[in-house]
């Protein structure tokens, strides 16, 4: 699994918000929340400024339900024992809201650092609670969704994000059912992009993604 890592001089517009989401003079009420198939929350987080946080949620593979309600900059760090940052799983301005997938490989994340000027929720709940992909799915920011079809042909497509200069990062990883275990990489691109990858079977996909992205399965 190749884990994404921006540097702190290359911050750009980052992640598209969710659609009809804009900065504006007035603050949205409440973010849109991301796709979802509900499910308990195992840890709850929240604040609305700078922040580090312990995950208590042990070595398991779980999912982070993210949420940020601010105008301005909002960035999350997954960080190792040592704090030590072993990727940046979100990376933006304005109100946002995303998925993304920790402790699916041999990476266990102990903490999760916060940076942010407004309010923000994170959730961490079970793997289950992961969007089924039957037939198509799309999304305008990083998600994780599970497949449970066959063998099959994935097509990708990336938008893009039109507020960076190099049209934003897509990068997307299977992993076993469970989470236990990295499977392949589909996809792993800057700018708006178009292709097909193979799925073998059962998995969950994680897609990071600055910018609106889509999937569908074509059976073999």
């Amino acid at each position: 699994m190749k884990w994404f890592q921006r540097g702190q001089g290359q911050r750009h517009a980052g992640v598209v918000p969710l659609s009809g989401v804009t900065k504006s003079e007035s603050l949205p009420e409440q973010a849109p929340r991301p796709l979802s198939a509900g499910g308990p929350v195992l840890q709850r987080i929240g604040g609305d400024s700078d922040q580090v946080v312990r995950m208590t949620t042990d070595a398991e593979p779980v999912i982070l339900d993210i949420v940020h309600q601010g105008r301005g900059h909002f960035v999350v760090d997954a960080l190792d024992a040592g704090l030590h940052s072993q990727s940046q799983l979100v990376y933006t301005d304005g109100p946002f809201a995303c998925r993304a997938l920790v402790n699916a490989d041999d990476r266990t994340v102990r903490a999760l650092r916060v940076q942010a000027d407004g309010p923000w929720v994170i959730e961490a709940i079970a793997v289950s609670s992961a969007l089924a992909l039957d037939g198509a799915a799309r999304s305008p920011a990083s998600n994780v969704l599970h497949y449970e079809g066959g063998p099959g042909i994935a097509s990708l497509c990336h938008e893009g994000d039109p507020r960076s200069e190099d049209g934003g990062y897509f990068l997307v990883d299977t992993f076993e059912r469970s989470g236990n275990g990295f499977l392949d990489e589909l996809a792993n691109h800057v700018g708006p992009w178009r292709g097909e990858a193979p799925l073998t079977g059962p998995c969950l996909i994680y897609a990071r993604s600055d910018g609106p992205w889509s999937i569908s399965m074509q059976s073999l």
